[in-house]
C-alpha cells in the first residue's frame, strides 16, 4: 500500500466495494440483475441505520442528502432549530437559511457538550417546528447525545432530523428507537464505499408533512417524492412487472425521465454493507471504540492537545488535535504525506489543528500505529521534544485489550 488513509473522508474502500466497482456493466439499470442489487442493498442499509423507515438511496453527497431532506419537508418561513458543533452544523444552517427556513441557533463551543436545558429553554422560547443536530462532528471529533434529543423531540412534538454521515458503520445508531423523522447517510465514511452516493431514512411523520405542504415544492432531483418514486415504481414495481410481465406499471411523475442511481456506486455500497455485515456490526462498532481509545492515549502521550475532552463527547472515529504553537496544519500535513506516506484529514475549524480518522478499515493496529511513529517523528522534525515510544507503547497496551481479526487484502 503506497500511503496510509486517515483522512475522515474519501476513506479506503472495502475490498468488496473494490471489486463490484470493478464488474463490467453488462446490464443497464433497467434489469433484473440491477434491481434485485438495489433492493437488497437498501434491505442492508436499513438494517444498519436499525430502522423500518423508508429508506432511500439518493445520488450525491451527504451535502445533497441533507438539502434534498430540509427542501422537501419545511417550506419558507418554517421555524428550525440547529445545534451547531462545528462545521457541518453551521452547513446544515446555510442550507437551512439558503432555502428560506427561520433558523435559530445554538453555537456549541468547538469540542464542548451540548447543554441539553438550554436546548429545551430553546424549545420553549421559540417553539420550532424541528431540531437538527451533526451526530458526529468530523470537524471537532465530538459527539452528540442524540439518544437524549430525541426525548426531548417526543416531549414538544418536534420533528428530529439528524446527519449522521459520519457515524455509519463506526458509531451506533438506533435511528427507530432513537426517534429520528429524517436521517441522513453518506458511503465514504465509516462504511468504506465510494463518494457519490447518500442515503435517507424517512418516518411517515415526514412522509404525511410532506404530503400537506401549501406550495409545491420547487426542484426535481432534490425532491424526496421525485426518489421515491424511482425507488417504489422504477425499481420495485419495474423489477415485478419484469418477472409477471403484461402492462409496464403507470404513474405520475413531474418530467418524462426523472432519476436514476449511478449502478457502479450501488455495486460498491451493497460490496461495502456485505463486508461490514461479514464483520458483525457489534464486533465492528466495538473495534472502533479500542481504536479511538488508542489514538487519544497516544496523542495524549505526545503532549497534543485534543479538541474535544470531554469523555461522554468524545468521538471513536475521528480524533482533532492542536498542533504545537507556530506549526500550520498544511505543513505539518505536508511532512507526513511526503516524508512518512501518511494521509491525515485538513483542520477545518483553522489552521492549527489536524484530524485522524479512523473510519472502517483505518480503525486498526495496522494504520494506526504506523500513523502515531510518524506523528512523534513530524513533531520532532518541527523541533517539538516528545518521549519517543511512549505514545506507541500506550497504543500497543489499549490494542491488546481487543482481537482484531485478520484483514482481507484491500489494497
Amino acid at each position: 500500500m503506497d500511503y496510509i488513509n486517515m483522512s475522515c473522508g474519501q476513506t479506503y474502500l472495502s475490498p468488496r466495494a473494490l471489486k463490484y466497482m470493478g464488474r463490467q456493466t453488462q446490464q443497464a439499470i433497467y434489469y433484473p440483475y440491477y434491481y434485485e442489487t438495489e433492493e437488497q442493498t437498501v434491505k442492508m442499509m436499513k438494517k444498519l441505520y436499525n430502522t423500518k423507515n423508508d429508506l432511500l438511496i439518493v445520488t450525491g453527497t451527504g451535502t445533497f442528502a441533507i438539502e434534498m431532506g430540509l427542501r422537501s419537508t419545511f417550506e419558507p418561513g418554517e421555524k428550525i432549530l440547529v445545534i451547531n458543533t462545528g462545521i457541518f452544523g453551521e452547513v446544515a444552517k446555510c442550507i437551512a437559511e439558503i432555502i428560506g427556513l427561520d433558523c435559530i441557533e445554538y453555537k456549541v463551543d468547538y469540542g464542548e457538550p451540548i447543554d441539553l436545558e438550554k436546548v429545551e429553554e430553546l424549545i420553549k422560547n421559540s417553539k420550532p417546528n424541528c431540531l437538527y443536530v451533526v451526530h458526529d462532528e468530523t470537524t471537532t471529533g465530538a459527539e452528540q447525545p442524540v439518544d437524549e434529543l430525541g426525548l426531548l423531540c417526543r416531549k414538544y412534538d418536534l420533528l428530529f432530523v439528524v446527519d449522521a454521515v459520519s457515524s455509519f458503520g463506526g458509531l451506533d445508531v438506533r435511528t427507530d428507537e432513537w426517534g429520528i423523522d429524517l436521517c441522513f447517510g453518506s458511503a465514504q465514511k465509516c462504511i468504506n464505499g465510494p463518494q457519490g452516493i447518500a442515503t435517507i431514512s424517512i418516518s411517515p411523520k415526514i412522509w404525511d408533512k410532506i404530503k400537506k405542504r401549501k406550495t409545491e415544492i420547487d426542484t426535481l432531483s432534490l425532491d424526496l417524492e421525485t426518489w421515491r418514486r424511482y425507488h417504489d415504481v422504477k425499481v420495485k414495481k419495474y423489477h415485478e412487472w419484469w418477472k409477471k410481465g403484461g402492462d409496464p406499471p403507470k404513474f405520475d411523475y413531474r418530467a418524462p425521465h426523472e432519476v436514476s442511481l449511478p449502478a457502479t456506486l450501488v455495486w460498491g455500497l451493497q460490496g461495502a454493507l456485505e463486508d461490514i455485515f461479514e464483520e458483525g456490526l457489534e464486533n465492528r462498532i466495538q473495534r472502533h471504540k479500542v481504536a479511538g481509545k488508542a489514538v487519544r492515549a497516544a496523542v495524549d502521550s505526545l503532549g497534543l492537545e485534543r479538541v474535544t475532552k470531554d469523555e461522554k463527547t468524545i468521538s471513536d472515529v475521528v480524533t482533532v488535535v492542536r498542533l504545537p504553537k507556530g506549526i500550520k496544519e498544511r505543513d505539518f500535513r505536508e511532512v507526513m504525506l511526503k516524508k512518512y506516506r501518511v494521509v491525515l484529514a485538513n483542520g477545518e475549524i483553522g489552521d492549527d489543528n489536524v484530524r485522524i480518522g479512523t473510519m472502517g478499515i483505518s480503525a486498526a493496529p495496522k494504520y494506526i500505529l504506523p500513523t502515531i511513529a510518524a506523528l512523534e517523528n513530524a513533531l520532532v522534525h518541527f523541533g517539538v521534544k516528545v518521549k519517543k515510544g511512549e505514545a506507541l507503547n500506550r497504543a500497543h497496551e489499549i490494542f491488546s485489550t481487543f482481537e482484531f481479526k485478520p484483514e482481507v487484502h484491500n489494497e
